[in-house]
């Protein structure tokens, strides 16, 4: 009996353009905003509290030529628009050469586009198209970096931006990237995703004004950013548990307990399944919006477990050969999962639930016996 599912698929297609107010009293450098709410969602189930959207209005920026020294605000960016910009689209063209440099280079190539747990998911990306001769979706032509924030300066180490690109898929993907030097020279991309159907990113502050980084604490949200991630991590494990928080995840979760149930039937003759996720708790980074709601990104590890009952043998399918030599399994067999996702916490002062704004999943181990 095989096994094919290895991680949930949420299958995006078309976007919407949204064009962003850019400095609407002081010029515009002409920054747009993709969104995701023409997006179609392949897993139609969007019960409870799945159903649902993200929009805000569009954020206001500063003029590409602005630098921190121009600024009349007290506040300002880390890097100035244009350097910020520079570094986006070199980060970029990094990534798509981690995708499509010869093995010989790959590593390298790697290492200088991605950092922590996003550089583990790329190399199992690579390593398992290459395995499998298949094509990445990060090999596209990312197009243009829009930098859609700068962190502010508040004396402290890391510096980020947040960046949007859209290949010619046509699904928005967001990014993370980090420096934690402080130099340009030491950015890498520490987390990225796609947007859900029917999300759109709020605004933040000025790119030259530079946006709030809280690096501690809940500050005036409604919940803490790592305890929103948590739940979120329970809410999507298998089986689900009986408490479920009251939060927006524009067809997720769905798709994911639908694609754990739908495994769980197909070996049960075999194996029993059960899923677990949990919080890498380094990768929680929270980035403030303009109107004090938070948005935070985080990596989870899930582990899909598959016990597999007495005289009963599972067929492991390639995916699963490539991390590992073992193809008939008698006892267990685990996969592990990565997943970035990035929700919308929102404040006191705001009111309303959490919402789900990107996710992606990545397979990067496995093993049994």
């Amino acid at each position: 009996m095989q096994f094919s599912r290895l991680t949930a698929v949420v299958t995006l297609s078309s976007a919407l353009l949204v064009t962003a107010c850019t400095g609407a009293q002081d010029g515009s450098d002409g920054v747009s905003t993709t969104s995701a709410s023409g997006a179609s969602d392949t897993a139609t189930s969007t019960e409870g509290t799945d159903a649902g959207a993200a929009t805000s209005a569009p954020a206001e920026d500063d003029a590409a030529s602005t630098t921190t020294a121009m600024t009349t605000d007290e506040s300002a960016a880390v890097l100035s628009v244009e350097e910020a910009e520079q570094v986006a689209t070199t980060l970029l063209a990094n990534r798509q050469k981690a995708y499509t440099t010869s093995q010989q280079w790959i590593k390298k190539a790697q290492q200088k586009a991605y950092m922590s747990t996003a550089r583990t998911a790329a190399a199992a990306e690579a390593r398992l198209a290459r395995a499998l001769d298949q094509k990445v979706a990060a090999a596209e032509d990312p197009g243009e970096a829009n930098v859609l924030a700068i962190s502010r300066e508040d004396g402290k180490r890391p510096i980020f931006l947040f960046v949007q690109s859209v290949p010619k898929s046509g699904v928005p993907v967001l990014h993370l990237m980090e420096s934690r030097t402080g130099e340009t020279k030491d950015f890498r991309i520490i987390w990225e995703a796609s947007m859900l159907p029917g999300t759109e990113i709020p605004t933040f502050d000025r790119r030259s004004v530079g946006t709030p980084v809280l690096r501690s604490g809940k500050g005036d949200l409604v919940e803490a950013p790592r305890d929103v991630l948590k739940k979120l991590a329970a809410f999507i494990s298998y089986p689900q548990p009986e408490d479920k928080p009251d939060y927006k995840t524009n067809g997720y979760a769905a798709a994911v307990r639908k694609a754990a149930s739908k495994q769980a039937d197909a070996v049960s003759d075999q194996a029993s399944l059960r899923e677990k996720n949990w919080l890498v708790s380094e990768d929680t980074k929270v980035l403030m919006f303009e109107d004090g709601s938070a948005l935070v990104l985080g990596a989870l590890l899930r582990d899909t477990t598959f016990d597999i009952k007495d005289n009963a043998v599972l067929n492991a399918p390639d995916t699963f050969r490539v991390f590992t030599d073992d193809g008939e399994l008698t006892d267990q067999a685990v996969l592990r999962t990565s997943v970035f996702v990035a929700m919308r916490v929102p404040s006191k002062e705001t009111g309303g639930e959490p919402v789900l704004l990107a996710a992606r999943e990545q397979l990067v181990d496995a093993w049994g016996s």
